[in-house]
């Protein structure tokens, strides 16, 4: 089965107001546990799209919810 390429996340427009709150101050721990080739993958996936993996969790995590709760709100 052929390799599929890393996934890459795009980066998102100016921020608008709604944005900027969400972007503020990263001031919450959460201790996540995951299985080690979990872990090794979202660090591959990380590493290719040039980001700490602590900040591309939390990236995927924002688009993920406020995607998902703009769909709900409609």
């Amino acid at each position: 089965m052929p390799e599929q390429p890393a996934l890459r996340l795009a980066p998102n427009p100016a921020p608008n107001p709604a944005e900027k709150r969400r972007r503020a101050k990263c001031d919450r721990d959460v201790k996540l546990h995951l299985p080690e080739a979990l872990y090794d993958d979202l660090a591959q996936l990380a590493r290719a799209d040039s980001r700490p993996v602590s900040e591309y969790i939390r990236v995927v995590l924002e688009r993920h919810l406020y995607g998902a709760l703009g769909a709900c709100r409609g």
